[in-house]
């Protein structure tokens, strides 16, 4: 009986299992964006570890925040944008797919630009030339760029599973 219950949680991670917001989306759609705005709050929350000057603890913080979001990408993202993909040659005709594509679009920059500063300033890997000297400015860019990425993530879900802008 307990493997028959697992199982079926599993599968409904990955099928239609009904989400919980009240609204038309799956599960993993609903945790998701759960998971995307308590990210956002770690991220600013993390911004204010490091305007106290505690660097090893903002650091910790923001890149704990990108590990994740590359674990919701693959399980999650990447699989609904699957259905897109396809129809990308009329992608600017709906905003059911305009949407999606300009969110992706964001969210591919944003999480590689994060990956960027987390092997510029936790590392040495990356040749003197490379690195960059004012932090501040290009934190701040990720951070504007990242919001950018959660508000069209936002819209997105909207569009997607609440009929809001239709």
């Amino acid at each position: 009986m307990k493997g028959i219950r697992c199982a079926s949680l599993l599968s409904g991670f990955y099928g239609p299992m009904k989400g919980f917001l009240g609204t038309n989306a799956p599960f993993q759609a609903d945790l998701n964006l759960v998971i995307q705005i308590i990210m956002a709050a770690a991220l600013i929350a993390g911004s204010f570890l490091a305007k106290r000057k505690r660097y090893r603890a903002h650091g910790i913080c923001q890149a704990s925040v990108l590990i994740l979001n590359l674990l919701m990408i693959g399980l999650v993202m990447w699989p609904s944008f699957a259905q897109v993909q396809p129809t990308l040659h009329k992608v600017f005709n709906r905003s059911y797919f305009a949407v999606a594509t300009i969110h992706a679009a964001l969210g591919i920059a944003a999480e590689l630009f994060g990956l960027y500063i987390v092997l510029v300033a936790g590392t040495n890997v990356l040749p003197q030339w490379l690195r960059f000297k004012k932090w501040k400015r290009w934190m701040r860019a990720e951070l504007a760029l990242w919001s950018l990425v959660l508000v069209s993530g936002v819209a997105t879900y909207s569009i997607w599973y609440t009929g809001l802008f239709r």
